[in-house]
């Protein structure tokens, strides 16, 4: 009688382990697979900007296409959002060199006219570290920018992983 109570609980055992390991592998292959969503449209613009690039000479834009300093400030924001952690994030802009440039291209047009932003030596020194393939000063930019609007929920805490970039890219873009 034993023997049978201990041969199944042997086969129970058994039994629970396969299910374990199955949902595990289930597990790996899903990530695998949701790792593999973003197009390669996205993977390339993610791999461009976050690479160093020549220095080129930023245009400027016609006057027209000049943004408040509370709207360029707002597109600043909002792209820190594919590259810190937060617990809310309200607006995105996709980070790409075009963006950057175009950008670079406004600070340009206004510098020393009267338009000048407040803020204009702050921005010009994030996108110039952005146009350099370097976003290690995200989580600044970001709650800098998230005092000066008084944001009272979504302080950026770190900066994503690369993995985490691609699903937020997959995710909103």
């Amino acid at each position: 009688m034993m023997g049978k109570i201990l041969n199944w609980s042997l086969y129970a055992l058994g039994a629970l382990s396969l299910i374990v390991i199955g949902v595990i592998a289930w597990g790996v292959i899903s990530g695998l697979h949701s790792a593999e969503s973003i197009t390669e449209e996205q993977e390339q613009k993610m791999q461009e900007v976050n690479k160093p690039t020549e220095q080129k000479e930023i245009v400027k834009v016609h006057e027209d296409g000049i943004p408040t300093e509370e709207t360029f400030q707002q597109q600043i924001h909002n792209m820190t959002h594919q590259k810190v952690i937060a617990a809310e994030k309200w607006g995105k802009q996709q980070i790409t060199p075009e963006q950057i440039d175009r950008l670079l291209g406004i600070l340009k047009t206004i510098e020393e006219t009267e338009r000048h932003y407040e803020h204009f030596d702050f921005y010009k020194k994030t996108l110039e570290a952005w146009d350099g393939g370097n976003f290690s000063n995200s989580v600044m930019v970001h709650n800098t920018i998230w005092e000066w609007q008084n944001g009272s929920v979504g302080k950026a805490t770190g900066l994503l992983s690369e993995e985490e970039e691609r699903q937020y890219i997959e995710n909103n873009f």
